[in-house]
C-alpha cells in the first residue's frame, strides 16, 4: 500500500475515533428518534462507503476528497464540526454536516433594559456575514456555566455592567441545539458610549439606547435583522414585560 492511501485511512481514523469519543460524551446529539427522516449510521461499512463516494466525487470536481470524511472534521475552543453518514428517507445515503458549540451548555442572549425602559444594543461586526449588525449581548456558555452565569458573564464584557441577576425569557432552537434568551434589568440609568475594551477587540463598536417602539420602526425598517434580537423582543412583548 502507498504512503497515500495509509495517510488517508489514518486520517479518517482519527475522524472517527473522536467522532466515538463525542457520541459516549454527548450521546443525546447521536439519537435516532421514531420516524427520523434522517437516519444517523454508526457502523464502519456505511460510514466508509459514504466517505468513499464522497471522495470520488470531490475528486471528479478537482476538490480535496478529505472534505468527505466522515466524523469531526474541525474543532476549536468554540465549535465543533462533524460530518455525519445518514440515511435519507429513500434509502440513499449520504453525508450530514453539523456545527455544534463545544461545551455542551446553552449560550445566553441577554436584552439589557435601563430603568426608563430603553433596550441596550451593541454594534457587532459579525465576521461570517462580513457586516455590522445591532444586536443585543450574547455568547457562548464557559466550561461549567450555566444559562445565569453565561449571561451575566456576557454583559459584563460586552457593556461593562454588573448585574445581580437575570430573568428567563425562553429558549431559541436552533438547527443543532438551542440557547437561552434572557432579560437583565439595569440598574444604571445612561450607558458609556463606548464599548469596553475586550468588547472593542471582538468588533462592538457602539451602543445603542433604544424603547421599544424605535425597536419596532428598526425591524420594520430592516436595519435590525439580528435573529437572537428579534427573538428577545417577541419574547418580552408575549410576556408583557416591555
Amino acid at each position: 500500500m502507498s504512503s497515500e492511501p495509509r495517510a488517508t485511512e489514518r486520517r479518517r481514523a482519527q475522524r472517527i475515533a473522536r467522532y466515538d469519543e463525542l457520541r459516549a460524551e454527548r450521546p443525546d446529539l447521536f439519537i435516532n428518534p421514531p420516524g427520523a427522516p434522517f437516519e444517523i449510521l454508526f457502523d464502519a461499512e456505511s460510514q466508509t462507503t459514504v466517505a468513499d463516494e464522497c471522495a470520488a466525487r470531490l475528486r471528479a470536481e478537482g476538490k480535496p476528497e478529505e472534505y468527505g470524511d466522515i466524523g469531526v472534521i474541525y474543532e476549536d475552543s468554540y465549535v465543533i464540526a462533524l460530518r455525519d453518514a445518514v440515511r435519507k428517507r429513500d434509502g440513499r445515503l449520504g453525508p450530514y454536516i453539523r456545527v455544534l458549540p463545544l461545551v455542551n451548555a446553552a449560550g445566553a442572549a441577554i436584552l439589557p433594559l435601563l430603568p426608563d425602559g430603553r433596550a441596550v444594543l451593541t454594534r457587532h461586526f459579525r465576521h461570517g456575514l462580513r457586516d455590522w449588525q445591532w444586536e443585543i449581548p450574547r455568547g457562548f456558555a464557559d466550561p461549567g456555566e450555566d444559562g445565569a452565569a453565561t449571561a451575566g458573564r456576557e454583559l459584563s464584557e460586552e457593556l461593562g455592567v454588573l448585574v445581580g441577576g437575570v430573568e428567563l425569557l425562553g429558549r431559541m432552537t436552533l438547527d443543532d441545539g438551542f440557547d437561552e434568551i434572557y432579560l437583565a434589568r439595569l440598574d444604571s440609568t445612561e450607558m458609556p458610549v463606548d464599548s469596553t475594551s475586550e468588547a472593542f477587540v471582538e468588533g462592538i463598536d457602539g451602543i445603542q439606547l433604544v424603547t421599544r417602539e424605535e425597536v419596532e420602526k428598526m425591524v420594520v425598517s430592516g436595519e435590525l435583522t439580528d435573529s437572537y434580537t428579534l427573538a428577545a423582543f417577541a419574547m418580552a412583548v408575549a410576556r408583557g414585560v416591555w
